[in-house]
Protein backbone atom coordinates (compact mmCIF):
# COMPACT_ATOMS: atom_id res chain seq x y z
CA UNK A 1 0.00 0.00 0.00
CA UNK A 2 1.39 3.10 -0.88
CA UNK A 3 1.35 6.93 1.27
CA UNK A 4 -1.66 8.08 -0.52
CA UNK A 5 -3.49 4.64 0.43
CA UNK A 6 -2.49 5.21 3.60
CA UNK A 7 -3.94 8.65 3.93
CA UNK A 8 -7.05 7.79 2.01
CA UNK A 9 -8.01 5.31 4.37
CA UNK A 10 -7.37 7.91 6.88
CA UNK A 11 -11.09 9.34 8.56
CA UNK A 12 -11.27 12.95 8.09
CA UNK A 13 -10.27 14.31 10.92
CA UNK A 14 -6.90 12.66 10.73
CA UNK A 15 -6.67 13.76 7.19
CA UNK A 16 -6.54 16.87 8.16
CA UNK A 17 -4.38 16.65 10.95
CA UNK A 18 -1.94 14.83 8.70
CA UNK A 19 -2.25 17.99 6.34
CA UNK A 20 -1.88 20.56 9.04
CA UNK A 21 1.37 18.73 10.37
CA UNK A 22 2.51 19.05 6.66
CA UNK A 23 2.35 22.65 6.21
CA UNK A 24 3.91 23.02 9.18
CA UNK A 25 6.32 20.90 8.19
CA UNK A 26 6.96 22.63 4.87
CA UNK A 27 7.58 26.37 6.53
CA UNK A 28 10.63 25.13 7.41
CA UNK A 29 12.19 24.49 3.93
CA UNK A 30 13.49 26.91 2.72
CA UNK A 31 14.03 26.44 -1.21
CA UNK A 32 10.45 25.47 -1.75
CA UNK A 33 11.15 21.72 -2.49
CA UNK A 34 8.31 21.30 -0.28
CA UNK A 35 5.50 22.86 -2.39
CA UNK A 36 3.64 19.63 -3.52
CA UNK A 37 2.68 19.20 0.12
CA UNK A 38 1.79 23.14 0.39
CA UNK A 39 4.46 25.22 1.31
CA UNK A 40 2.69 28.76 2.10
CA UNK A 41 3.69 31.95 -0.28
CA UNK A 42 1.96 34.79 -0.80
CA UNK A 43 -0.25 34.79 -4.11
CA UNK A 44 2.82 37.04 -6.22
CA UNK A 45 5.60 35.29 -4.68
CA UNK A 46 3.81 31.88 -5.46
CA UNK A 47 3.01 32.90 -8.78
CA UNK A 48 7.18 34.33 -9.34
CA UNK A 49 8.27 30.86 -7.68
CA UNK A 50 6.07 28.85 -10.09
CA UNK A 51 7.18 30.76 -12.95
CA UNK A 52 10.88 30.72 -12.22
CA UNK A 53 10.42 26.78 -11.77
CA UNK A 54 8.66 26.76 -15.20
CA UNK A 55 11.70 28.42 -16.85
CA UNK A 56 13.88 26.27 -15.56
CA UNK A 57 12.39 22.83 -16.44
CA UNK A 58 11.53 24.20 -19.66
CA UNK A 59 15.49 25.00 -20.00
CA UNK A 60 16.54 21.85 -19.12
CA UNK A 61 14.29 19.83 -21.39
CA UNK A 62 15.48 22.12 -23.91
CA UNK A 63 19.33 21.42 -23.43
CA UNK A 64 18.15 17.85 -23.68
CA UNK A 65 16.64 18.01 -26.69
CA UNK A 66 19.03 19.89 -27.96
CA UNK A 67 21.65 16.96 -27.23
CA UNK A 68 19.82 14.56 -28.70
CA UNK A 69 19.03 15.82 -31.89
CA UNK A 70 22.79 16.79 -31.88
CA UNK A 71 23.11 13.59 -31.66
CA UNK A 72 20.48 12.74 -34.02
CA UNK A 73 21.89 14.97 -36.58
CA UNK A 74 25.33 12.98 -36.47
CA UNK A 75 23.47 9.58 -36.50
CA UNK A 76 21.76 10.99 -39.72
CA UNK A 77 25.28 12.33 -41.88
CA UNK A 78 26.73 9.04 -40.53
CA UNK A 79 23.78 6.44 -40.79
CA UNK A 80 25.57 4.21 -43.64
CA UNK A 81 28.31 3.26 -41.01
CA UNK A 82 28.30 0.06 -39.70
CA UNK A 83 27.70 -0.56 -36.02
CA UNK A 84 28.91 -4.15 -34.97
CA UNK A 85 29.72 -5.95 -31.32
CA UNK A 86 32.00 -8.99 -32.09
CA UNK A 87 32.20 -11.28 -29.41
CA UNK A 88 34.09 -14.39 -30.11
CA UNK A 89 32.98 -16.08 -32.77
CA UNK A 90 29.33 -14.12 -33.44
CA UNK A 91 28.75 -10.97 -34.27
CA UNK A 92 25.89 -8.71 -33.92
CA UNK A 93 24.93 -5.51 -36.22
CA UNK A 94 22.52 -2.77 -35.79
CA UNK A 95 20.30 -1.35 -38.14
CA UNK A 96 20.31 2.44 -37.46
CA UNK A 97 18.90 3.95 -40.90
CA UNK A 98 15.53 4.66 -39.05
CA UNK A 99 16.83 7.85 -37.32
CA UNK A 100 13.73 8.95 -36.57
CA UNK A 101 12.48 6.73 -34.24
CA UNK A 102 16.13 6.02 -32.63
CA UNK A 103 15.52 9.76 -31.64
CA UNK A 104 11.80 9.49 -30.26
CA UNK A 105 13.11 6.06 -28.11
CA UNK A 106 15.92 8.35 -27.14
CA UNK A 107 13.15 11.53 -25.46
CA UNK A 108 10.63 8.38 -24.56
CA UNK A 109 13.83 7.20 -22.32
CA UNK A 110 14.61 10.75 -21.24
CA UNK A 111 11.01 11.15 -20.18
CA UNK A 112 10.33 7.97 -18.22
CA UNK A 113 13.39 8.55 -16.22
CA UNK A 114 12.23 12.35 -15.60
CA UNK A 115 8.99 10.50 -14.23
CA UNK A 116 10.58 7.77 -12.25
CA UNK A 117 12.77 9.89 -10.38
CA UNK A 118 9.35 12.21 -9.97
CA UNK A 119 7.53 9.63 -9.06
CA UNK A 120 10.58 8.28 -6.47
CA UNK A 121 10.54 11.81 -4.39
CA UNK A 122 6.71 12.16 -4.10
CA UNK A 123 6.59 8.80 -2.59
CA UNK A 124 9.63 9.58 -0.21
CA UNK A 125 7.75 12.86 0.65
CA UNK A 126 4.54 11.31 1.09
CA UNK A 127 5.95 8.60 3.42
CA UNK A 128 7.34 11.43 5.40
CA UNK A 129 4.47 13.21 6.08
CA UNK A 130 2.64 9.66 7.03
CA UNK A 131 6.26 9.10 9.21
CA UNK A 132 5.78 12.70 10.74
CA UNK A 133 2.22 11.50 12.77
CA UNK A 134 1.42 13.73 15.66
CA UNK A 135 5.08 15.10 15.95
CA UNK A 136 5.53 18.62 16.82
CA UNK A 137 8.00 20.47 14.81
CA UNK A 138 9.36 22.67 17.54
CA UNK A 139 13.12 23.38 16.14
CA UNK A 140 12.62 27.53 14.59
CA UNK A 141 15.86 25.86 12.26
CA UNK A 142 15.45 25.63 8.96
CA UNK A 143 16.20 22.70 6.97
CA UNK A 144 19.69 23.46 5.26
CA UNK A 145 18.95 23.96 1.30
CA UNK A 146 22.37 22.48 0.22
CA UNK A 147 21.25 19.35 2.60
CA UNK A 148 18.00 19.36 1.05
CA UNK A 149 19.48 19.18 -2.37
CA UNK A 150 21.57 16.21 -1.80
CA UNK A 151 19.26 14.52 0.15
CA UNK A 152 16.77 14.72 -3.01
CA UNK A 153 19.64 13.90 -5.78
CA UNK A 154 19.83 10.95 -3.70
CA UNK A 155 16.22 9.66 -3.39
CA UNK A 156 15.04 9.95 -7.08
CA UNK A 157 17.16 7.10 -8.08
CA UNK A 158 15.80 5.02 -4.72
CA UNK A 159 12.59 2.79 -5.96
CA UNK A 160 12.62 -0.08 -3.07
CA UNK A 161 9.88 0.83 -1.09
CA UNK A 162 12.04 -0.81 2.35
CA UNK A 163 14.90 2.42 1.71
CA UNK A 164 12.39 5.00 0.53
CA UNK A 165 10.68 3.92 4.23
CA UNK A 166 13.93 4.65 5.67
CA UNK A 167 14.72 8.10 3.67
CA UNK A 168 11.84 9.16 5.14
CA UNK A 169 12.20 8.74 8.74
CA UNK A 170 15.68 10.58 7.70
CA UNK A 171 13.95 13.16 5.94
CA UNK A 172 11.32 13.30 9.02
CA UNK A 173 13.92 13.45 11.80
CA UNK A 174 15.78 16.91 9.93
CA UNK A 175 12.31 18.28 10.01
CA UNK A 176 11.77 17.86 13.52
CA UNK A 177 15.18 18.92 14.09
CA UNK A 178 17.53 20.09 11.48
CA UNK A 179 21.62 19.17 11.86
CA UNK A 180 20.34 15.82 13.30
CA UNK A 181 21.55 13.63 10.33
CA UNK A 182 24.88 14.69 8.62
CA UNK A 183 25.80 14.30 5.03
CA UNK A 184 27.78 11.71 5.29
CA UNK A 185 25.11 9.89 7.01
CA UNK A 186 23.23 10.69 2.96
CA UNK A 187 26.73 9.47 1.23
CA UNK A 188 26.79 6.35 3.23
CA UNK A 189 23.30 5.23 2.78
CA UNK A 190 23.44 6.47 -0.95
CA UNK A 191 25.76 3.04 -1.30
CA UNK A 192 23.72 1.21 0.26
CA UNK A 193 21.70 -1.88 -1.45
CA UNK A 194 18.41 -3.86 -0.31
CA UNK A 195 20.14 -6.87 0.67
CA UNK A 196 22.98 -4.65 2.64
CA UNK A 197 20.31 -2.41 4.53
CA UNK A 198 19.02 -5.94 5.41
CA UNK A 199 22.16 -7.28 7.15
CA UNK A 200 22.47 -3.98 9.25
CA UNK A 201 18.65 -4.55 10.24
CA UNK A 202 19.26 -7.68 11.60
CA UNK A 203 21.70 -7.03 13.90
CA UNK A 204 20.63 -4.02 15.26
CA UNK A 205 18.66 -6.09 18.42
CA UNK A 206 21.51 -7.04 19.40
CA UNK A 207 23.37 -3.75 19.38
CA UNK A 208 24.25 -2.76 23.46
CA UNK A 209 25.16 0.66 23.78
CA UNK A 210 28.10 1.18 21.46
CA UNK A 211 28.95 -2.44 21.16
CA UNK A 212 27.60 -6.00 20.29
CA UNK A 213 29.42 -8.72 22.71
CA UNK A 214 31.27 -10.85 21.66
CA UNK A 215 30.21 -14.06 22.49
CA UNK A 216 29.83 -16.75 19.67
CA UNK A 217 28.15 -18.95 21.82
CA UNK A 218 25.70 -16.78 22.63
CA UNK A 219 25.71 -15.17 19.12
CA UNK A 220 25.10 -18.26 17.37
CA UNK A 221 22.07 -18.66 18.83
CA UNK A 222 20.68 -15.97 17.14
CA UNK A 223 22.22 -16.79 13.43
CA UNK A 224 24.60 -14.00 14.25
CA UNK A 225 27.89 -15.40 13.05
CA UNK A 226 31.62 -13.66 12.04
CA UNK A 227 30.86 -14.33 8.78
CA UNK A 228 27.92 -11.97 9.40
CA UNK A 229 30.19 -9.72 11.71
CA UNK A 230 32.74 -9.19 8.56
CA UNK A 231 30.04 -8.17 6.23
CA UNK A 232 28.89 -5.39 8.41
CA UNK A 233 32.71 -4.56 9.25
CA UNK A 234 32.88 -4.20 4.96
CA UNK A 235 29.70 -1.93 4.65
CA UNK A 236 31.18 0.33 7.35
CA UNK A 237 29.52 0.13 10.69
CA UNK A 238 31.06 -2.57 12.34
CA UNK A 239 34.63 -3.27 13.94
CA UNK A 240 35.05 -6.96 13.87
CA UNK A 241 38.60 -7.05 15.54
CA UNK A 242 38.46 -10.25 18.15
CA UNK A 243 40.97 -7.78 19.89
CA UNK A 244 38.97 -5.02 21.51
CA UNK A 245 37.06 -5.76 24.86
CA UNK A 246 35.38 -3.23 27.89
CA UNK A 247 37.73 -3.19 30.94
CA UNK A 248 36.19 -1.99 34.32
CA UNK A 249 38.44 -1.94 37.48
CA UNK A 250 35.86 -2.12 40.52
CA UNK A 251 36.82 -1.88 44.21
CA UNK A 252 34.38 -3.61 46.95
CA UNK A 253 30.93 -2.94 46.65
CA UNK A 254 31.67 -0.15 43.17
CA UNK A 255 29.06 -0.74 40.67
CA UNK A 256 29.25 0.57 37.04
CA UNK A 257 27.22 0.95 33.90
CA UNK A 258 27.56 -1.79 31.31
CA UNK A 259 25.15 0.26 28.71
CA UNK A 260 21.98 1.64 28.78
CA UNK A 261 19.13 2.53 26.45
CA UNK A 262 17.38 4.74 27.97
CA UNK A 263 14.75 2.46 29.32
CA UNK A 264 17.01 0.05 30.85
CA UNK A 265 20.46 0.02 32.56
CA UNK A 266 22.95 -3.00 32.22
CA UNK A 267 25.07 -2.52 35.84
CA UNK A 268 28.05 -4.71 37.21
CA UNK A 269 28.44 -4.77 41.11
CA UNK A 270 31.85 -6.04 42.66
CA UNK A 271 30.61 -7.74 45.40
CA UNK A 272 34.04 -9.47 46.31
CA UNK A 273 36.25 -8.45 49.29
CA UNK A 274 38.55 -7.23 47.11
CA UNK A 275 39.18 -4.79 43.68
CA UNK A 276 38.66 -6.77 40.48
CA UNK A 277 39.56 -6.07 37.07
CA UNK A 278 36.60 -7.10 34.64
CA UNK A 279 37.56 -7.59 30.68
CA UNK A 280 34.01 -7.93 28.37
CA UNK A 281 35.17 -8.99 24.94
CA UNK A 282 32.79 -6.62 22.33
CA UNK A 283 32.74 -5.66 18.62
CA UNK A 284 32.05 -1.77 18.69
CA UNK A 285 29.84 -0.29 16.73
CA UNK A 286 30.22 3.76 14.92
CA UNK A 287 28.34 6.15 15.02
CA UNK A 288 26.27 5.42 11.36
CA UNK A 289 25.36 2.23 13.15
CA UNK A 290 24.00 3.51 16.07
CA UNK A 291 22.14 6.13 14.10
CA UNK A 292 20.71 3.67 11.71
CA UNK A 293 19.24 1.73 14.93
CA UNK A 294 17.71 4.71 16.18
CA UNK A 295 16.16 5.44 12.67
CA UNK A 296 15.12 1.46 12.67
CA UNK A 297 13.43 2.24 15.83
CA UNK A 298 14.75 -1.57 16.89
CA UNK A 299 14.23 -2.58 20.48
CA UNK A 300 17.11 -4.71 22.43
CA UNK A 301 16.79 -8.19 22.55
CA UNK A 302 16.40 -8.88 26.29
CA UNK A 303 16.33 -12.38 25.67
CA UNK A 304 20.12 -12.29 23.91
CA UNK A 305 21.49 -9.56 26.78
CA UNK A 306 20.24 -12.13 29.87
CA UNK A 307 22.45 -14.68 27.94
CA UNK A 308 25.04 -12.71 27.12
CA UNK A 309 25.27 -11.51 30.76
CA UNK A 310 24.91 -15.46 32.12
CA UNK A 311 27.60 -16.16 29.69
CA UNK A 312 30.22 -13.36 31.16
CA UNK A 313 29.34 -13.99 35.05
CA UNK A 314 30.83 -17.71 34.47
CA UNK A 315 34.27 -16.02 33.73
CA UNK A 316 34.02 -13.00 36.91
CA UNK A 317 33.24 -14.90 40.28
CA UNK A 318 32.09 -12.43 42.80
CA UNK A 319 30.72 -10.00 40.13
CA UNK A 320 26.69 -9.54 39.78
CA UNK A 321 25.58 -8.17 36.85
CA UNK A 322 21.87 -6.74 36.42
CA UNK A 323 19.36 -5.17 34.33
CA UNK A 324 17.16 -2.69 35.85
CA UNK A 325 14.65 -0.21 34.55
CA UNK A 326 15.04 3.26 34.25
CA UNK A 327 13.05 5.72 35.65
CA UNK A 328 14.54 8.72 34.75
CA UNK A 329 17.57 10.53 33.34
CA UNK A 330 19.28 14.25 33.87
CA UNK A 331 21.99 14.72 31.66
CA UNK A 332 24.47 12.41 32.54
CA UNK A 333 22.57 11.12 35.57
CA UNK A 334 20.41 8.08 35.50
CA UNK A 335 17.95 6.85 37.99
CA UNK A 336 16.80 3.34 38.34
CA UNK A 337 14.77 0.96 40.04
CA UNK A 338 16.74 -0.68 42.49
CA UNK A 339 15.00 -3.79 42.43
CA UNK A 340 16.74 -5.20 38.98
CA UNK A 341 14.30 -7.52 36.57
CA UNK A 342 17.37 -9.32 36.02
CA UNK A 343 20.21 -10.66 38.32
CA UNK A 344 23.07 -13.12 37.67
CA UNK A 345 25.74 -14.26 39.56
CA UNK A 346 28.76 -16.81 39.56
CA UNK A 347 29.86 -17.65 43.32
CA UNK A 348 32.68 -19.48 44.87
Amino acid sequence: MGPMDVFNSLPPDQQKQVVDLGLKATEKLSNGIFKILGYRFEAKHMKAMAEAEAYKIKALADAKSYEINTIGEAIRNNQDLPITFNNGDTSLSIDITNTEQLIQRSNYRLQYQQARKEHNIESVIGKTVLELGNQTVESADDVDEDWLNRFFNIVEDVSDEQLQSLWSKILAGEILQPHSHSLRLLEFLRNISKDELELILKIMPFITGNKIFNDDSVLSKYDINYELILKLDEIGIVNSSAMISQNYDLNNNEKASLFDNKEIICLVNNKSSEKKHISIPIFTVNEIGLKLQKLSNTKMNVDFVKEILTSISKENNEICFSLNKIKSINGTQIDYDDNPIFEVEQKN
